[in-house]
């Protein structure tokens, strides 16, 4: 397997009218600038009839863990959040769905899976397997084995709620196939393999936007039992989507989701309720059109 991864009218002024012309005229002045006024709509620039979504009739998978399950959406034996737990009752509520909604794709494959880690054995192929494992980054082909044209991962959060080392991405390297608990190594290994597997997808890496848990650090921000911040993950996200040429959705700085008002957009301090939902799926496709 090691092989795989070798690789913006001047003002007015004030005028003293010392005598009122005829009437007659007046009209005819008044009648001459209407004309004009007319002339100029008429030759300007017609507004044109929006165009198709550049995005329209793409397909999208979406790589992540309980923020974006829905039941019936991902495979069988994966893990499922929504809408048992949390407070989005309906598929279209949530984040993902709202972006196809926004851009036109077409949903092929949701391979996220409740209570996941980016960190693991990445030679497991249950529906628990880690984001860096084989089984994850195939089943974000369709059911009917089509590549997807779009690629969306937002994963991390429960690599930092259970402390994992984030790690230190300096350059791509060869990595060993296994049980894998550095983040950024996990994170490398899953981006490897999604390269290799669609290399004609356009892949966007989200970083994790601040969650309630822990003690609360000097920035405001949570901090976890080794003590780092979830700033640590995203650095890792930024660094490695860099070094691979894939694009980063900043959820983190954009979404509008932050320490001060978990409350209004997560149900429990991790998960969006439906605002929070739709400030992501806004943030997403603000990315994606940009891109």
């Amino acid at each position: 397997m090691n092989g795989l991864y070798e690789h913006a009218f001047p003002r007015q002024t004030a005028v003293s009218i010392l005598h009122f012309r005829p009437v007659k005229k007046r009209s005819a002045l008044l009648g001459f600038c209407l004309m004009a006024v007319l002339a100029l709509f008429w030759n300007a620039p017609k507004a044109q009839a929006a165009e198709p979504s550049s995005l329209a009739g793409k397909k999208l998978s979406v790589m992540g863990d309980s923020i974006s399950t829905f039941t019936g959406q991902q495979p069988s034996d994966y893990n499922i959040f929504y809408p048992e737990s949390g407070e989005i009752t309906l598929v279209e509520q949530t984040w993902w769905h709202q972006v196809l909604t926004k851009t036109g794709m077409t949903l092929c494959t949701n391979a996220s899976s409740s209570n996941t880690n980016m960190t693991g054995n990445s030679l497991a192929m249950d529906g628990s397997a880690p984001g860096c494992s084989t089984r994850r980054v195939m089943d974000l082909r369709g059911a009917d084995g089509s590549a997807p044209d779009v690629i969306i991962i937002y994963m991390g959060i429960n690599d930092f709620s259970r402390s994992r080392t984030p790690g230190t991405f300096q350059a791509p390297g060869i990595r060993t196939e296994g049980e894998i608990s550095v983040f950024s190594e996990a994170y490398e290994i899953m981006i490897q393999k999604i390269k290799v597997l669609y290399p004609n997808a356009a892949v966007y890496c989200c970083t994790l936007p601040p969650r309630c848990c822990f003690v609360e650090g000097d920035s405001g921000l949570a901090v976890n039992e080794i003590g780092v911040q979830v700033t640590a993950y995203n650095d890792q996200i930024r660094a490695i989507a860099q070094a691979y040429g894939v694009h980063v959705i900043d959820l983190f700085h954009l979404s509008g989701i932050n320490w001060a008002n978990l409350d209004l957009f997560l149900s429990d301090g991790i998960h969006p309720n439906v605002a929070g939902a739709t400030l992501i799926a806004n943030c997403v496709t603000n990315a994606l059109y940009q891109n």
